[in-house]
């Protein structure tokens, strides 16, 4: 069964020997942890009722022991090996033959990676339990399933905002959920979650956090700069997309520095390159922090980035934007 169908499912009767959930999705896979195991023991009584094991130290004597043991404070014992790619290698032939005679009492869940499906084991698995693919879903299969999650946040979200969602956040699961979340209460008052919405909340946040990296890097706070850039990546931005945005900011700088070099006032200056005049201030921190030949030189350093990560060095695109931040964070020198 996929992961994403899973999810969806009404609550049934349990009473399965075996979970296996695999799969490259780290969300997917805790979620559909989480509801294997409320299809085994519902309600509190989950608390009590699961034993956790670590896959790379786990025993099969001590997983079985949990499982044969009769239950005390729940209807249902369960075991869970987490992360059980080194456990199933090292016991698969145990495996093998206690899901074949597993316990009536006891239910065992494997989190995996990789699970191919022609071995054995997994044939038994299938045979006796419940396979659960948590591999990455396409996107297809997202734009399907988030108004149905916008639903469980008392939400409506309608095709077009769910496609313009994905195209802003990109197929992360766990960011999408987050983002959904976030939309359902901004929008409350509304009781829909429109495309207009979307555009306005999400991609305003993610230019916002650009500007933080900008504006760090240009006034001086190099380290600050740099795990900004890591937090986006580790969302998901890609670094084309990522120096795309950071170059139109930039280029207003370097216009209104031109500007103001031609005797303009920082006011005039800002408005002539489309600074708002909110921002007026910054931007005079970021030319005193650059100084003159910096700011000048802009344009050629933002062309010579694009260069190098599309392709133009061997560089990883992420060390290149890296090398740009500390360029623009050193100290100024005229």
């Amino acid at each position: 069964m996929r992961g994403l169908d899973w999810l969806k499912q009404a609550s049934g009767p349990g009473g399965r020997p075996v979970y296996v959930v695999y799969g490259d999705d780290a969300y997917l896979r805790r979620e559909a942890i989480r509801r294997s195991i409320r299809e085994e023991i519902p309600g509190d009584e989950a608390d009590v009722g699961v034993v956790r094991f670590e896959g790379a130290s786990a025993k099969l004597a001590d997983v079985v022991d949990e499982l044969r043991t009769l239950p005390f404070f729940s209807k249902r014992r369960v075991a869970l090996v987490e992360e059980a790619d080194p456990f199933v290698t090292a016991y698969r032939k145990e495996l093998e033959a206690y899901v074949d005679a597993p316990s009536s009492s006891g239910c065992l869940i494997l989190a995996v990676r990789t699970w191919p499906s022609n071995t054995r084991l997994a044939k038994s698995a299938a045979k006796a339990g419940l396979p659960i693919d948590c591999s990455s879903p396409s996107e297809s299969d997202l734009i399907r399933w988030l108004p149905a999650y916008a639903t469980r946040a008392e939400s409506k979200l309608g095709p077009d905002a769910a496609k313009l969602l994905l195209e802003l956040v990109g197929p992360e699961l766990g960011i999408l959920v987050a983002e959904v979340e976030k939309l359902a209460i901004a929008t409350a008052h509304v009781g829909e979650i429109r495309r207009e919405d979307v555009a306005r909340f999400v991609e305003a946040g993610r230019i916002e956090e650009i500007w933080d990296v900008v504006n760090a890097a240009t006034e001086g706070r190099g380290e600050q700069a740099a795990r900004l850039l890591d937090d986006l990546i580790a969302k998901g931005e890609h670094p084309v997309k990522l120096l795309a945005q950071m170059s139109s900011t930039l280029i207003r700088v370097y216009n209104a520095g031109r500007l103001r070099a031609a005797r303009l006032s920082v006011s005039e200056a800002c408005k002539a390159a489309g600074v708002p005049p909110f921002l007026e201030q910054q931007v005079v921190r970021q030319h005193t922090h650059l100084g003159p030949s910096r700011v000048d030189r802009l344009p050629a350093d933002l062309l010579q980035a694009d260069l190098d990560v599309k392709g133009g060095s061997q560089l990883n695109p992420r060390v290149v934007l890296e090398m740009l931040l500390i360029r623009l964070s050193r100290p100024r020198e005229d």
